[in-house]
């Protein structure tokens, strides 16, 4: 029963965004319905600012098992009150690091989610890119509420 009533929060404070992003409503429940069935896969935004190039690679030598995500609000960004980092913790030396954040579309839903104190579950899938000289590093993490 907790679990039917977390579910239904869910997806009511996501098809609340997407009307307000101008969905109907049909369409923002269906479109939030989806989002909470099914996990995302989204790309990590903001990889190039604050050393986090450095961060991307340095994980490059863990293990998948080795680490954690966890998304974490950051409602005092100057950029965006709908903010929601991606900390990677690296259980091998006890330490966590940021890495990015959620896509400024998603993160308008989830916010609302995360801070409705609903659970949502985030795990690294690869880091990507790097293959030239001088392109970028990126991850992409899988989301699932």
């Amino acid at each position: 029963m907790k679990q039917i009533t977390k579910v239904r929060k869910t997806v009511c404070a996501m098809a609340n965004q997407l009307r307000k992003a101008g969905y109907s409503l049909k369409d923002a429940f269906k479109k939030a319905w989806q989002r909470v069935k099914m996990s995302m896969t989204v790309k990590a935004v903001g990889v190039t600012f604050e050393n986090r190039q450095e961060r991307l690679a340095f994980l490059q030598q863990f293990k998948p098992e080795d680490l954690t995500v966890t998304l974490e609000r950051e409602k005092e960004n100057k950029f965006d009150s709908n903010a929601i980092q991606i900390v990677v913790h690296i259980k091998p030396i006890r330490r966590r690091t940021v890495i990015g954040y959620v896509p400024s579309k998603l993160a308008r839903e989830l916010s609302k989610v995360l801070d409705m104190g609903i659970q949502v579950k985030a795990t690294l899938m690869q880091i990507i890119g790097g293959y030239g000289w001088k392109e970028s590093l990126g991850a992409l993490i899988n989301i699932a509420v």
